[in-house]
């Protein structure tokens, strides 16, 4: 299949006015999510959302969504929750394990704080063992780096499949394979990987993994997934529960719980969004998975050789990187203060504050004349 790139980024408008290379934060939006959120809320101008025709199509277009958002990371329906981003998913797991005092949780030096903060409560108030693997350790090698961490006491491993700061891929597989040896539930923050590479949860070995809607998949924000594997889902109890968690429901309270995943749904997501990602995702996938992953490795590269190639910029992320990121240094420039200066040369990134680094995301949907204005840009930093 052949791909006109120009009538693609046509597709995303955003990309005619600057050269967005933040889509690790939020994709750009296409024109057919945006349609397909308009469409929703003006049929509920004229239906009732609750009335029998409204609730059988909203029952049946969210049982669509969780079938669609298994199947990205190569599951099916039963296996995945709807969220309202990758923080909510994680901290389903995060909670619903009943840690205790004396418990461990091991985690990397390099990951976001929508991992690290519940991750430090839940310490704090249950009194865990929160144990951090030095991020150049994990980044390393990961499998061994668990390895070695690993304890009789260590009840959970939560860790990125890429890492927000440095665009590396870890060693999901090989992490969870040591997880599993002790009996550990391991637990992937896959913010930075679904939609940017291909991904099977189940065949990678995890207990649960987490994504969003709004970065890689272009969806719109406010909307997630959680895989979880069965296994996992008789250790793991709803936390944050309610209406949607289960049927059967009694005046006391009890219900009976769904059998699959969607148990750690709490209450009505919100249509029009799941209709806007419906709707990307058809896009997308009319476009092909292979094409986007290979698309996305290729621009990527790139990405790093331009940036090597400036004198007074180093970069982070390693060769052989199969994300969308690429992190780099350029000497004597503040971070902060160059991401504005790049944005002001209509290049958006990202500045990370520790390690202090500039952050570039670029897609299937990156153009030459996108690098060509990005390279201009930062050897417009170096002094």
């Amino acid at each position: 299949m052949t791909h006109d790139l120009k009538a693609i980024r046509r597709e995303l408008p955003l990309l005619a006015s600057e050269a967005y290379l933040n889509t690790g934060g939020a994709g750009p939006l296409p024109r057919v999510v945006a349609e397909a959120v308009a469409a929703s809320v003006r049929e509920d101008l004229g239906r009732g959302r609750m009335g029998p025709s409204g609730f059988l199509a909203s029952t049946a277009r969210r049982d669509a969504m969780r079938a669609r958002a298994a199947a990205l990371v190569g599951g099916v329906a039963d296996d995945v929750a709807l969220t309202q981003h990758t923080t909510a998913g994680m901290n389903s797991v995060i909670w619903g394990l009943d840690l205790s005092a004396g418990d461990e949780v091991i985690t990397t030096g390099g990951e976001h704080p929508g991992l690290m903060v519940p991750l430090m409560f839940v310490a704090s108030r249950c009194g865990v063992r929160l144990r951090i693997i030095p991020r150049e350790q994990a980044e390393a090698d990961l499998a061994a780096a668990v390895r070695d961490a690993l304890t009789a006491r260590t009840r959970l491993v939560a860790f990125s499949h890429v890492s927000w700061l440095s665009g590396v891929v870890m060693d999901v597989e090989g992490a969870a394979r040591e997880c599993a040896r002790v009996g550990a539930m391991s637990l992937v923050d896959g913010a930075q990987s679904v939609g940017a590479v291909a991904v099977d949860a189940g065949a990678l070995g995890v207990d649960a993994y987490a994504f969003p809607a709004q970065k890689w998949l272009l969806g719109p924000e406010g909307l997630g997934a959680l895989w979880m594997r069965r296994s996992a889902r008789e250790v793991i109890a709803p936390t944050f529960s309610g209406y949607d968690a289960g049927t059967d429901h009694q005046p006391t309270g009890e219900l009976t719980l769904h059998p699959g995943t969607r148990r750690y749904e709490a209450s009505t997501q919100p249509l029009s969004l799941i209709d806007g990602w419906l709707a990307g995702l058809d896009w997308l996938e009319s476009l092909g998975w292979e094409w986007i992953f290979a698309r996305t490795l290729e621009v990527q590269a790139a990405t790093a050789r331009l940036l090597s190639e400036i004198p007074g910029v180093d970069v982070v992320t390693p060769a052989g990187s199969h994300a969308g990121l690429t992190s780099f240094t350029v000497d004597g420039a503040d971070v902060e203060t160059a991401w504005l200066e790049m944005a002001n040369a209509g290049v958006v990134g990202r500045w990370l504050v520790e390690p202090p680094l500039l952050r570039v995301s670029t897609g299937f949907f990156t153009d030459d004349y996108d690098l060509q204005r990005l390279d201009k840009a930062v050897a417009g930093l170096v002094p």
